[in-house]
């Protein structure tokens, strides 16, 4: 079922001034800033390859796991605040993905990825533990200008009707969290379909597909969108 995607000025003026809609357990924030920005996911054969030595070494002994905490921290903490925008749960919630992967580390084997997937796809995992256990909190978007844009080429809508920020934040609104979380690592966190593919248990064309289909689906809310004045 869609939701009423009218927009009236009123809408705009609200949105506008906040910055954030809540909507079924999402809340999605609009930054006007560029402290968001994602930094790149990608990695060559080589740096892969000097990466996983590391990893051996703390595999053999964990007195060398400090590196890896130390080196993977921030980006696991940037990741799980702008899905959580708690600091504090934040804190808790990375500090629970550097222990399982402490734990779980002697199992851990190379499979053509960057190892930080693999700590995001225990980032993930908790994440949504989290959700699942408690239901006062929101799940958080956070977007950037970068992102709005992004979104915006996709939908081929290069001049609407209405503030960009508006209509994406009112189109995000019809997306459930599994739906988001494909955007958010394709479009705001520019990773390859591979890497998708193995932080979400999917093949890499799975990955594709599932994130186009979200996308005309998009395309498709965007044009039943209608601005009345009021």
């Amino acid at each position: 079922m869609v939701a009423n995607l009218a927009i009236n000025p009123t809408t705009i003026a609200l949105l506008g001034a906040y910055h954030w809609v809540m909507r079924l357990g999402m809340r999605i924030e609009v930054s006007f800033n560029h402290l968001l920005k994602a930094s790149s996911y990608h990695k060559t054969e080589e740096e892969m390859k000097a990466e996983y030595q590391v990893i051996v070494k703390a595999q053999q002994d964990p007195r060398h796991f400090a590196p890896i905490y130390e080196r993977y921290y921030d980006a696991i903490f940037v990741y799980v605040n702008r899905r959580v925008g708690n600091y504090d749960i934040t804190a808790e919630i990375t500090s629970r993905c550097f222990y399982k992967c402490l734990q779980n580390l002697k199992k851990y084997k190379y499979q053509g990825v960057p190892f930080s997937a693999w700590l995001y796809r225990i980032a993930i995992n908790e994440i949504n533990q989290f959700f699942r256990q408690q239901h006062t909190m929101e799940r958080s978007v956070a977007l950037t200008d970068d992102h709005v844009d992004l979104l915006i080429e996709e939908l081929d809508r290069k001049e609407p009707e209405i503030d960009r920020h508006v209509l994406i934040s009112v189109l995000l609104e019809q997306l459930n969290p599994q739906e988001i979380q494909f955007l958010e690592l394709r479009f705001f966190e520019n990773r390859s379909f591979k890497e998708m593919g193995y932080l979400l248990g999917l093949t890499e064309i799975n990955a594709k597909i599932k994130t186009y289909r979200i996308i005309k689906k998009l395309q498709k809310l965007s044009k039943e969108i209608k601005y009345h004045e009021s």
